[in-house]
């Protein structure tokens, strides 16, 4: 029986709207004073917030996915759409069957995927693979969608070291393609936490203490399982959290900061799900991946699971 076939990223498209607000700007909404908005930028490293004035999470998720799919919608059996919020419409409207629609996939099994917050992007991406695998038609691909609101004024700012901004990212899933192929994905839940943003000082605390542990951990894990070391890996592209804290992850890791890209830190803000995938297109749209070059995915959701996956370019 020979190797089952590698999951690869077709086609990755992101949708970042051309407005955006400073985080001096957006430090009343944010509950911050003046002198916590320098730290967030100075410390931590934020600058702009993009913002999608006027558009729904549905329009802004749609932008990435007509990117992505182009003329190709035939083939596309699964939608998976990947959220941090668990509730983002009323109990009424189910997200991910109002975007199938709207972008024509009349073929398409459509579900959404959130209980891990901000690392169900990659975890869509994993289900995504596998549901491909499983599928009789080798020809069958997925979509996986990630983008949200935010939830004004009550979750713009997150642990007072991560801003969020707002776009959107779709992923083109196939099987054995020539693009970019997943070579593996590990993730741990350590606690399971239900108040999100809202989490007491007590768990905050617990969640923080861990943190680095944990992310060093999981990386360390996906690495492990793509066979390999770290000294092979040519970028890790994270999730825009902290400048602070990746600089002690990478303390962590034994690596230098010059290995993380965090040059959208300033530009994107903290854009939930999307940011390990808004990383990956920047550096593909700036020529700095290489062919045959690996490169680690990271991602936290607060609650607390951790995920990491290789990528060959």
């Amino acid at each position: 029986m020979g190797a089952l076939p590698s999951t690869t990223l077709d086609n990755v498209s992101v949708y970042v709207p051309p407005a955006a607000h400073t985080v001096e700007q957006s430090a009343p909404g944010l509950g911050l004073t003046r002198p916590q908005a320098r730290v967030l930028r100075r410390a931590h490293g934020f600058g702009r917030l993009p913002e999608a004035t006027g558009a729904d999470v549905f329009e802004l998720v749609a932008r990435a996915a007509e990117g992505a799919l182009r003329a190709d919608r035939h083939s596309v059996r699964y939608l998976v759409f990947a959220h941090t919020v668990p509730t983002l419409t009323p109990a009424h409207t189910q997200a991910a069957d109002v975007l199938r629609d709207r972008l024509g996939l009349i073929r398409a099994e459509a579900f959404a995927l959130t209980q891990q917050h901000c690392a169900s992007g990659l975890s869509a991406l994993d289900v995504a693979g596998e549901l491909l695998r499983a599928d009789p038609d080798p020809g069958a691909r997925a979509l996986v969608l990630v983008g949200e609101k935010r939830l004004r004024p009550l979750a713009r700012l997150v642990a007072r070291t991560s801003a969020l901004g707002e776009a959107s990212v779709a992923c083109l899933v196939g099987l054995g393609g020539r693009r970019d192929r997943v070579l593996s994905y590990a993730d741990r839940t350590v606690r399971l936490v239900t108040e999100g943003v809202w989490t007491s000082a007590e768990s905050e605390r617990e969640f923080s203490d861990g943190y680095v542990a944990n992310l060093a951990g999981v990386v360390r894990e996906a690495v492990d399982r793509a066979g390999m070391g770290l000294a092979d890996i040519a970028m890790v592209i994270p999730h825009n959290v902290s400048r602070l804290l990746w600089s002690r992850t990478c303390a962590a890791l034994g690596i230098g900061l010059p290995a993380v890209y965090l040059e959208t830190i300033s530009e994107y803000g903290h854009c939930l799900c999307a940011d390990p995938f808004l990383n990956f297109a920047a550096l593909r749209e700036a020529g700095r991946l290489v062919r045959g070059g690996r490169y680690v995915l990271t991602a936290v959701g607060l609650g607390s699971t951790y995920a990491a996956m290789v990528v060959e370019h």
